[in-house]
Parts: C-alpha cells; sequence; structure tokens
C-alpha cells in the first residue's frame, strides 16, 4: 500500500511516498522508493532523517491517521496525518 505523510501545520508532505511497514516491536516504519527509511529528527518538527534501515530515528506510533515520531526520551512529540490508498482497475 502506498501512503504519504503530510505536515499538520500546513499541508506540505514530510514523505511524498512510501510503502508502510509494521515492525515487529508494533511501530510502524516508511520504506521510501530508494530503499531508505524516512524518519523524523528529535525536537525539529519537519527535518527528515533517511536511514537504510528503520532504527531509532525511523520508527513511529500509527493510530488511526496519526503518525507520531518519538525519537528519543525528552523530544517532542511530532505528529503527521497519514493518508493511504489503493488503486482498483477500471
Amino acid at each position: 500500500m502506498s501512503v504519504t505523510l503530510v505536515k499538520v501545520d500546513d499541508g506540505q508532505p514530510f514523505v511524498e511516498s512510501a510503502e508502510l511497514v509494521n515492525n515487529q516491536d508494533g511501530s510502524v516504519s516508511f520504506k521510501l522508493p530508494n530503499g531508505h527509511y524516512a524518519g523524523q529528527e528529535p525536537n525539529v518538527y519537519g527535518e527528515r532523517n533517511d536511514n537504510a534501515e528503520p532504527k531509532q530515528y525511523q520508527r513511529a506510533t500509527l493510530n488511526g491517521s496519526s503518525v507520531t515520531f518519538l525519537p528519543v526520551e525528552g523530544s517532542l512529540p511530532c505528529v503527521y496525518l497519514l493518508g493511504a490508498g489503493t488503486v482498483y482497475p477500471a
């Protein structure tokens, strides 16, 4: 399933296109077309931190259509809206 993450404050894309990945620890990650994973830099809303695997910064909590990155203890929760879709044949 193809997903996008948009910033709550201005509706601009944080992740334009990614594959939603469910991690074993209950978190989710966002696999980009280049094979890397999109993540949130701590305490800087909208600042991406991409990595070749879903490490600490690339794991988020999904609750309905809200995605929250909380990369390190003491950092601010950074919340985005998730849009997901499937292409259906005509």
